[in-house]
């Protein structure tokens, strides 16, 4: 059973770590003369391997043999040759390794003693892991410490909670130079997996968030980002060859579907300011700047990493409160029409988002102005059809089909929307009032609302409608015409109480049939494309 990491750089750090090792024998035996000299034989060795500032690692376990007694272990690791006069020396994988035992008592140690000697022998408490951490940040003048100080302004300027896990993900990974990694969000009580990507992944899949029912795990140790979720930090050197000690194991199955291999792993947990669970970072398979070689997550690296997502917990904290309001106009949509239901608007957000990136790449955007617009159109997308609360309830829930004068109040939802942005004037703002008003506008010119419509709602708006074009085929906002073709599909794919689902080639030919009269022949295009997986997104989210 595994109690404790401790480092020890310099000889200085030995009386430090020499009486709390003496502290702990003596939780764990009476006999003071047996704690005595086993205390001494540690410090005697850590002196001798800490010459010369050579870092040594000390691995404190304690384990039961089988007449019943436990033990004291302390395995010594050093990447060095110590001198030749200490004894019991062997060179593993880990480099130089020693061992010193104590048999300590008769018995198990109880969980109250257990509890006692880990917070003995952690050699650096809270205050002072933090104090050297901010003593690291301000005198590392690299390049990654540079970049997480840059990156503290734009997370904080990312309002998208999709948006931001996604950055913050891709930024993680660059930080640390890591082959793969994953961010886990806690809701409900679970961890579920919210975004990975890996370095096979294509561009666009790095831009996306899993849709649907994600991979759940508990929040309990039987697994990495659980004890981590629990403990802070967990580091593991590989992932094939976790100690027997610990409480978790890896599960190889994702590695041998996809052929992949996972060697190191850190994970920390992201806490909010009241110290909330909001979810777990994951980070593997680090590599050296300079070789590209597979290495390990240094000491440093572990506390860059705690400073990482203590970052990205707090734009995570701010985007997720953006987050809840955005969905909770929504719900006063749903509560008014039965079919503008939290699943509808978020497929349509999820269907525009692809398509939005494949168009963005298609066209060589470059990725940082990408993710720009993404924190627009991801909100934007779920607000298409808030208007729709500004219509009475005879109209939104008749069950058959709308008079003419019915339809035409109906169609007032696309103002009534632009309208609720009275006194706003944000970028996220611009692209809400460009969805929600042109979103039912065709490419041939058919849709409504009329441009006349549009300029007045436009100037009731403050805004200079003067020359606002007519809302065919390019006049019409881009985010509108992607919002157009994801609501469009949504609609079709899904029962309602007038209609069956479509199947998929159905649906399939009547989005191409649409080009360049509904729709955007080039979008459209793009979307016939990539259909199976816009299919996948219908699936995955369900009513």
């Amino acid at each position: 059973m595994q109690i404790a990491d401790v480092i020890l750089r310099k000889q200085g750090d030995v009386a430090v770590a020499r009486r709390k090792v003496h502290e702990a024998m003596l939780l764990l035996t009476s006999d003071l003369q047996r704690a005595a000299q086993f205390t001494g034989e540690f410090s005697d060795l850590a002196r001798a391997l800490t010459a010369g500032d050579m870092r040594l690692m000390v691995h404190v376990t304690l384990e039961r043999a089988s007449s019943g007694r436990s033990t004291l272990q302390l395995d010594c690791v050093t990447p060095f040759k110590p001198a030749a006069n200490i004894r019991e020396t062997t060179q593993n994988a880990e480099g130089f390794h020693f061992v010193r035992n104590a048999v300590t008592t008769d018995g198990w140690v109880p969980p109250d003693t257990l509890q006692q000697l880990r917070e003995i022998l952690l050699l650096k408490s809270r205050e002072e892991l933090l104090s050297e951490n901010n003593e690291l940040l301000r005198k590392t003048l690299s390049a990654r410490t540079e970049s997480l100080n840059r990156l503290t302004h734009e997370f904080g300027s990312i309002q998208d909670l999709d948006t931001l896990l996604t950055r913050v993900l891709g930024e993680a990974r660059g930080v640390f130079n890591c082959e793969a990694g994953s961010i886990l969000m806690q809701e409900d009580g679970v961890l579920c997996f919210r975004h990975a990507a890996n370095d096979a992944a294509n561009d666009r899949e790095k831009m996306l968030v899993v849709s649907g029912n994600p991979v759940r795990l508990p929040i309990d140790r039987t697994s990495m980002a659980g004890a981590a979720a629990l403990d802070g930090v967990v580091v593991v050197r590989d992932a094939y060859d976790i100690p027997e000690s610990a409480s978790f194991r890896f599960n190889p199955h994702i590695d041998k579907m996809t052929g992949f291999r996972t060697r190191a792993v850190i994970s920390v947990a992201m806490r909010s300011s009241q110290n909330e669970l909001l979810g777990v970072l994951q980070l593997i398979n680090p590599r050296d700047t300079d070789t590209g070689a597979a290495t390990e997550f240094t000491e440093d690296d572990q506390k860059l990493a705690v400073h990482f997502a203590g970052m990205a917990a707090s734009a995570i904290e701010r985007s997720s409160m953006t987050r809840a309001l955005v969905l909770r106009m929504m719900r006063l949509a749903e509560l008014r029409d039965p079919k503008e239901t939290g699943a509808h608007v978020q497929r349509v957000s999820q269907v525009a988002t692809r398509l939005y990136v494949a168009w963005a790449t298609s066209r060589g955007m470059p990725e940082a102005q990408m993710f720009k617009q993404l924190d627009q159109l991801r909100p934007a997308a779920i607000l298409h059809d808030v208007g729709k609360v500004g219509i009475a309830d005879a109209i939104l829930k008749k069950p058959g089909k709308l008079e003419d004068d019915e339809r035409r109040t109906m169609q007032q939802h696309t103002n009534i929307g632009a309208l609720t942005l009275i006194g706003t004037k944000t970028a996220l703002d611009d692209a809400i009032r460009d969805v929600t008003l042109y979103h039912q506008t065709k490419w041939d010119g058919t849709g409504y609302p009329s441009r006349e419509q549009i300029v007045e709602t436009l100037t009731e708006l403050g805004i200079d409608a003067s020359k606002v074009p007519e809302p065919k085929g390019e006049g019409i906002p881009l985010f509108a015409r992607i919002v157009a073709i994801a609501d469009v599909f949504d609609a079709l794919m899904s029962r309602r109480a007038y209609k069956e689902p479509w199947d998929h080639a159905k649906v399939r030919d009547e989005i191409e049939r649409s080009a360049g009269t509904h729709f955007d022949p080039e979008l459209v295009k793009l979307f016939v494309a990539d259909f199976e997986n816009y299919c996948k997104i219908h699936a995955a989210i369900s009513e």
